[in-house]
């Protein structure tokens, strides 16, 4: 249902369901919602954001098997005790996405889980929206099984550089073969010495599309990564900035050549990057308008018609 304040809608900002909308504070003890301050309790029934849960837990247990529902998570720092559970197929897990704010790190933010992921995505036609991710070391902030069908992250922002660096250290990684999923308009924040951004695995029908991949230091091996078994990736409209670091086996690569069909279309890369895709057999991938850019002075960018 939709709630009424003095800003409209809910702030015109919570997604449009016919589910339960359930509320998660930062933790426990006293918060803010339209100026007026409230106390998150487990014992609330997070059904409104003047009684909000505690706890991720909580609301992961709440949730009943029909699709529809949503978890908003209010803005500041969720520490769960284990990895989200996205086990529940419709649901939408997502931070408040009202005001203009800074997209390179959201405000809501999901603190690193100790030897697991932060989400384990498991169920069909899961959304996740509007959360900054950390994850542990060696670990991924989110991962996706074989069910995880038409799984939609967007307006993300990852950061890969709290974490030490270790190359098992990934942003998304689809450990399953998941199909007709979409990483969008998400912004990912890296040093160079971790795992891929984005692990596409052996999806069928991955869409990457408008996000930005930045390397902060050391050498980046690839941003996005896909399996021989993976079908029909779409790489397009991405920004890859290895300005103060360097991205050698190809913006985008493969860990087996037989893949069928890699799309690498429109994306943007900076000077450092070393190749833009890399390890595919001949006539696996496909690109086309894609630009590495060039230092002050030059042609303002090379145009890439060969794939290496």
């Amino acid at each position: 249902m939709s709630f009424l304040t003095k800003y409209g809608t809910l702030w015109g900002a919570i997604p449009q369901t016919a589910g339960r909308i359930h509320w998660v504070a930062p933790g426990a003890g006293g918060y803010t919602v339209d100026g007026r301050t409230y106390r998150a309790s487990d014992n609330n029934d997070g059904l409104s954001p003047e009684r909000a849960l505690a706890t991720l837990d909580q609301a992961q247990a709440n949730v009943t098997a029909s699709a529809g529902e949503v978890i908003v998570l209010l803005p500041g720092s969720h520490s769960p005790t284990a990895s989200i559970a996205a086990s529940k197929a419709g649901v939408t897990y997502t931070g408040l996405p009202g005001g203009a704010g800074n997209f390179t790190k959201q405000k809501t933010t999901i603190a690193a889980v100790t030897g697991d992921q932060n989400i384990n995505v498991t169920a069909a036609d899961i959304e996740i929206a509007y959360l900054n991710v950390i994850p542990v070391t060696a670990d991924s902030a989110i991962d996706a099984s074989a069910a995880a069908d038409r799984l939609h992250i967007h307006h993300c922002s990852f950061d890969l550089n709290t974490p030490a660096v270790n190359a098992a250290t990934i942003g998304v990684d689809f450990i399953g073969a998941a199909s007709d999923v979409i990483v969008e308009d998400c912004y990912f924040n890296s040093d160079g010495a971790q795992g891929a951004a984005i692990v596409a695995g052996a999806t069928t029908g991955c869409l990457i599309q408008n996000n930005i991949f930045i390397a902060t230091a050391g050498t980046w091996v690839s941003a996005i990564t896909q399996a021989a078994a993976g079908r029909r990736l779409i790489v397009r409209g991405n920004e890859f900035d290895a300005t103060s670091a360097t991205i050698t086996n190809g913006c985008l690569g493969t860990t087996g050549g037989d893949v069928d069909q890699a799309f690498f279309i429109g994306n943007h890369n900076s000077v450092r990057v070393t190749k833009m895709v890399d390890g595919f057999d001949g006539g696996d991938a496909v690109i086309a308008v894609n630009y590495i850019g060039t230092l002050g002075g030059g042609t303002g960018g090379t145009l890439v018609t060969l794939t290496t």
